[in-house]
């Protein structure tokens, strides 16, 4: 009659961490991106007017009516990839606040170090004054009162 233990259940997933506001290096990454979506519209839009005049010299409209609607289309996915990344950029907290927020944290930083020492302070005034009461209980009985003194009739 050998019984088997109970499976254990399995551990639960990981708590997903807060998100974190945004710090000056994620704005200058996210501008960054910004600019090279920028730069690939501009070459986007240069290749559409080189394709756009291909397209007036070629003497297919079907050609030109195909070229024209791709070229609207990249336009269009360029365009809300755009918006996109604006909108992200919108959604971050501007530098001046993640500077603000910084000198609060070095703030609080220096006050949490001055409480530390303080505490420490403290901690060796009570190790001070325990090892002094513990001198004064251990102290024998006889020595304590000498201000007793016998008188003889």
């Amino acid at each position: 009659m050998s019984a088997e233990p109970p499976p254990t259940p399995p551990a639960p997933p990981p708590a997903e961490p807060p998100p974190r506001p945004a710090t000056a290096d994620d704005l200058r990454g996210l501008r960054r991106w910004l600019l090279v979506a920028g730069v690939w519209a501009v070459a986007a839009t240069a290749i559409a007017v080189i394709a756009l005049v291909k397209a007036n010299d070629a003497t297919n409209q079907e050609e030109t009516a195909r070229t024209t609607g791709q070229l609207t289309q990249e336009q269009k996915a360029l365009s809300r990839r755009i918006d996109d990344l604006e909108g992200r950029l919108d959604d971050l907290a501007p530098a001046e606040d993640v500077t603000k927020l910084d000198q609060r944290l070095k703030k609080v930083e220096n006050q949490t170090s001055k409480t530390d020492d303080r505490i420490d302070a403290l901690s060796k005034d009570l190790d001070d004054l325990q090892g002094r009461v513990e001198d004064l209980e251990q102290a024998p009985e006889s020595n304590t009162d000498t201000t007793e003194t016998e008188t003889t009739p």
